[in-house]
């Protein structure tokens, strides 16, 4: 339906994640207009399956197309044409918030309450994982929690601190501690964490002030959700170390992790949406009385 996002990688920009969720506004439209034109049709034909049908039409466009559309038209506008990479990385220092964040949530909550979703139940944990740091690089005793200014052996939080991500050791270690959270979770769990209400991935990032005390004891999800948040949002920027990441070490990890948690979302919408979809055209033939191996509305297009 949307194509796919494998080929992503650290050189691939925002404004894709925007025609990934342009290419999906406009496949869903066209599926839309389709199917109100067959309804239409058969009323013209004067057709005994006409209601039926447009009632099936009626209820799949107004529970799941339109929200899934509308949805996937606030996120590209959010993200409009910036064509800095996924997960940019400032060189020093802090990073920055961007804009739009709001507009990610509402836009990719407005998809994820119609598709991922099992008769009421969401599908996906938000607080999926540990709060705990990844495994030291000593041995396999646990990590330190991620609490106040940072856990001592490695804490994604620092990534989103207005100030610096701390030392070279310190920012790498938080790197380190991305790729660990991305790593320990699922897509949905992701997606989840990040429309969660007043959720940790949100405060994460919009944080625009020294890390102490935010999103403390953070699961994994929410620091993968925050990590989607700030590398998709127009403008925003990951913290680097305080001083100059002159070999690129931590911008090529943090780069790394970003890369990966937005690949999970965007893979989990694109086969979530299909199925919703797809069960949802099977109503509509069903109310049409046709052979379930007959042509289907479809519901592919090229990016």
């Amino acid at each position: 339906m949307t194509g796919t996002v494998l080929g992503f990688n650290t050189t691939t920009k925002k404004s894709d994640v925007a025609k990934y969720f342009k290419t999906v506004h406009d496949t869903v439209s066209s599926t839309k207009t389709a199917l109100e034109k067959i309804v239409d049709d058969m009323k013209a034909e004067n057709n005994p399956n006409a209601e039926a049908t447009d009632v099936a039409v009626k209820t799949l466009v107004s529970e799941k197309l339109s929200k899934i559309i509308e949805g996937a038209k606030t996120v590209s506008e959010a993200i409009d044409t910036d064509n800095n990479p996924i997960g940019d990385v400032v060189n020093q220092n802090g990073g920055a918030v961007g804009d739009g964040i709001e507009s990610l949530v509402n836009g990719i909550k407005s998809i994820v309450e119609v598709v991922l979703n099992d008769k009421g139940k969401p599908i996906g944990n938000p607080i999926a994982g540990d709060d705990k740091g990844p495994v030291k690089d000593a041995g396999n005793a646990v990590s330190a929690a991620r609490t106040g200014s940072g856990g001592s052996d490695g804490d994604a939080r620092k990534l989103f601190d207005k100030t610096n991500a701390g030392s070279q050791t310190d920012a790498a270690k938080a790197a380190k501690d991305a790729a660990k959270a991305v790593g320990a979770v699922t897509g949905a769990d992701i997606l989840q964490s990040i429309v969660k209400n007043d959720g940790k991935a949100i405060t994460l990032a919009k944080n625009d002030k020294a890390i102490n005390g935010v999103a403390e004891n953070a699961k994994d999800a929410e620091i993968a959700g925050g990590i989607t948040l700030r590398a998709m949002a127009k403008g925003a920027k990951f913290a680097n170390s305080s001083s100059v990441d002159n070999d690129g070490i931590i911008l090529a990890a943090v780069k790394g992790a970003a890369v990966s948690a937005v690949t999970k979302i965007l893979d989990t919408l694109t086969i979530a949406m299909r199925k919703t979809i797809d069960e949802g055209l099977k109503a509509v033939k069903d109310a049409m009385k046709i052979n379930i191996s007959d042509t289907p509305v479809s519901t592919e297009a090229k990016n």
